[in-house]
């Protein structure tokens, strides 16, 4: 069944409103040429020119097809109350899907805008990606994860948006448009660049005690963790470290 609903642009809103009966048992997937976002208290407001979007309607019209064009959405940032159809206030739980989609917006740039796709799929691998560890409760490997990742969701800055403009990303309380002055000149870090860098400190680190050679990668570091002499002293070293990164 179909989750995503499509309500079409009303007066001099340029954007189509997109929205979600149930965030648990999503199962779509966007693609897009532009997508940027902004957030409140408790919501990612999402703004996108989709080229494609699968698994979605409109309400009592059968033959309808979506056709690339601007949309926003809202994704959840914790639980939270909306008005049900008597105006009676009902709970809403946050779904893992938008609990991964926080954590996803969490890693990127506000101002910056994006092309590539999302799979907006409710399903286990939500709670592995956000949590970084596999089924049986096992940390996976940085680069493992990147991997697994690309098959849910590529993202890569634009650096010369033309659809969507710095005015339009704004929450819908919020009086004027991005609030850090617009479109950031400076590509935000894709999530190998990440993780690189991140690699780069840890073995800084592990260097500095002076083990002889020098640590480049993590075939090297999981070796010296296992035979160096004064393992335990750098254990605590990369323990220290990946709790200041994590």
């Amino acid at each position: 069944m179909k989750q995503f609903w499509y309500i079409e642009p009303k007066g001099d809103n340029k954007y189509a409103s997109v929205g979600c009966s149930d965030w648990h048992d999503a199962n779509s997937k966007i693609e897009f040429s532009e997508l940027g976002f902004c957030q409140d208290d408790d919501f990612y407001h999402v703004f996108a020119y989709a080229t494609k979007f699968s698994e979605i309607q409109v309400f009592n019209d059968k033959n309808w097809k979506f056709e690339p064009q601007l949309v926003k959405f809202k994704v959840a940032k914790k639980d939270y109350q909306k008005e049900d159809r008597e105006k009676n206030k009902v709970d809403v739980k946050q779904s893992r899907l938008e609990r991964w989609l926080c954590h996803l917006f969490n890693g990127l740039e506000e101002g910056v805008i994006y092309s590539g796709f999302i799979n907006l799929k409710d399903d286990p691998y939500c709670d592995l990606f956000t949590k970084g560890v596999d089924f049986d409760g096992n940390p996976i490997d940085p680069l493992v994860l990147t991997q697994m990742l690309k098959m849910s969701v590529v993202i890569k800055p634009v650096e010369s948006p033309e659809q969507i403009k710095p005015e339009d990303i704004k929450a819908p309380n919020s009086k004027s448009g991005f609030s850090k002055g617009g479109y950031s000149g400076k590509p935000a870090q894709t999530e190998l660049e990440k993780l690189s860098d991140r690699l780069s400190f840890v073995c800084s680190q592990v260097n500095a005690m002076g083990e002889g050679v020098p640590v480049e990668n993590l075939a090297q570091l999981a070796d010296i963790l296992a035979t160096a002499a004064n393992k335990k002293a750098i254990q605590e070293v990369f323990t220290l470290c990946t709790a200041l990164i994590s």
